[in-house]
């Protein structure tokens, strides 16, 4: 295995690249938020809103219950198109709102279209812009910005810069809620990525040159059901392969009729849904299922498993999770003979007319 040539592809270096770009990430973060948050008026009815696009719609989805769960503040993730489109339904009129607005590129249409919504129609609202790149467009439309352009990409699919993102609005998370320990566990993560980064990459070509399984499924709870959206994105994106997402205990519920041999299920199982694992696992093998499992627990009945960040707590972890996936989506595409650097259809920045 790891024998596929990958020194001239910028996905792969870039998923390879991560526990430098998690380590630089919490560096910034850590300076940028002790200058930013004196700035913020805070209160027990505080809402927080994450907007994004695509994966960046994922890093919301994602950072909102992680926020939520670490700071017990309210936390909503909606599509950017949704603020400027359907803003009574998404964003709360009748509490002080703080809206992240997530864009790699810090151009997409649809971020700076909510930025520029909520400033002209939401006193309420106070938009922080966070994007992988310096000075753009969304931090001239924000109030305020996190910058992070260490982590600024080359390719058209999104990796280190999702992650870096991620953490960065975990690392503001903790902050604002004083747990020394969550900050603590988001500060090692490079750390542990690097011991463990090529376990996930070997792993992750196993299961990607399985061209035996053409059916993928992502499950995940609570912060990771983001992470199997993005998961199922980053496949869809660079193969174009039948895959989905879902919550692992819905998926009975109807979607697990679509599985059958040839079907491979990625489980993103945390300790709090730990006692529920075992009889879902059970269940998926045998309606002929490939399981590949990745927990900080051994899981019985799998047919592949990674232990991800075992010495960790669930919010901390999710970061973890993600270049298995990654590379799992990079060598499928290899093995199809397809470029992971040119996937159809797609461009870097998605820019509509306004």
């Amino acid at each position: 295995m790891l024998e596929t040539s990958t020194a001239h592809s910028h996905t792969y270096n870039e998923i390879t690249n991560q526990p430098v770009s998690w380590k630089t990430t919490v560096d910034a973060i850590s300076s940028q938020w002790a200058e930013l948050q004196p700035q913020l008026t805070i209160t027990p009815d505080t809402h927080y809103v994450f907007v994004g696009c695509g994966t960046s719609l994922y890093i919301a989805q994602s950072a909102a219950q992680c926020f939520q769960e670490i700071t017990g503040y309210t936390s909503l993730a909606v599509p950017g198109s949704e603020v400027f489109l359907s803003a009574k339904s998404t964003v709360p009129s009748r509490y002080p709102v703080i809206a992240f607005i997530i864009s790699r590129s810090g151009t997409t249409t649809e971020a700076l279209l909510a930025a520029d919504y909520l400033a002209a129609n939401r006193s309420n609202v106070t938009t922080i812009g966070i994007t992988c790149n310096s000075d753009t467009e969304l931090t001239k439309r924000t109030r305020f910005s996190i910058q992070l352009p260490h982590a600024h990409e080359e390719s058209v699919v999104m990796t280190q810069s999702f992650t870096s993102m991620l953490i960065a609005l975990q690392y503001v998370a903790a902050s604002l809620a004083g747990d020394q320990m969550v900050i603590d566990q988001i500060s090692s993560l490079s750390t542990y990525l690097q011991r463990d980064i090529r376990s996930f990459e070997s792993k992750a070509q196993e299961l990607g040159e399985n061209l035996n399984l053409d059916h993928f499924v992502y499950l995940g709870l609570g912060p990771n059901y983001g992470l199997a959206q993005e998961g199922n994105l980053k496949l869809k994106e660079m193969t174009q392969v039948h895959c989905e997402a879902y919550n692992p205990l819905e998926f009975r519920h109807g979607p697990i009729s679509t599985v059958r041999e040839g079907s491979a299920i990625i489980l993103l199982a945390g300790n709090r849904e730990r006692d529920y694992v075992p009889s879902l696992v059970t269940d998926l093998k045998e309606v002929g299922a490939f399981v590949a499992s990745c927990s900080p627990y051994p899981i019985d009945g799998s047919d592949m498993h990674l232990l991800v960040g075992k010495e960790l707590t669930d919010v901390p972890r999710c970061a973890l999770y993600m270049p298995f996936l990654q590379y799992l989506a990079y060598y499928r595409a290899v093995s199809l003979g397809l470029n992971p650097d040119q996937p159809r259809n797609l461009s870097q920045v998605v820019k509509l007319d306004e």
